[in-house]
């Protein structure tokens, strides 16, 4: 069943983030790589993230063979943080997806600066070299915030 994305999140996106996939092979194998760009999807129950194939070559084969993965995007100034997790398709990326993988980067890049980390050692952690696209359906989000609310469902409140 498809989440639907709520006002919160959607604001969370509009931030400079950092985000890492995470996938299995048909064993249960992890695989990860660092995402690069965004999109929010119209009914905000999908979102499409841009990774590099040429640096995650295991990362793209394992999404299309289990169509599924989770990920998790960080605000590097904060640390505040949430995990989604849902069926994943690939598609073609288009030279949007470029531009929205551009300005990601560049926003990222410009906030770990802010924090003291050099751009020397910033710039090998992102390239959209082989771009590709991955769209997640929606079906879980995490707060994986560090703190008393790490690892519940997002909107779900302790009693």
């Amino acid at each position: 069943m498809a989440v639907r994305l709520d006002d919160d999140l959607l604001e969370f996106f509009r931030r400079p983030l950092m985000c890492i996939i995470a996938g299995a092979d048909a064993t249960g194998r992890p695989s990860a790589g660092r995402g690069v760009g965004l999109h929010l999807m119209e009914g905000r129950e999908a979102i499409e993230i841009i990774f590099s194939a040429w640096q995650w070559p295991r990362l793209e084969s394992d999404i299309r063979r289990t169509g599924r993965i989770a990920a998790t995007f960080v605000s590097p100034s904060d640390y505040v943080s949430f995990q989604l997790k849902g069926r994943a398709a690939m598609r073609d990326t288009e030279a949007l997806d470029l531009d929205r993988a551009d300005r990601f980067m560049t926003c990222a890049t410009n906030e770990l600066e802010s924090l003291g980390v050099p751009r020397r050692l910033i710039a090998p952690w992102l390239t959209a070299c082989e771009a590709r696209v991955i769209q997640l359906d929606v079906s879980e989000t995490y707060i994986q915030t560090p703190g008393p609310l790490a690892g519940m469902l997002a909107g779900a409140r302790s009693r």
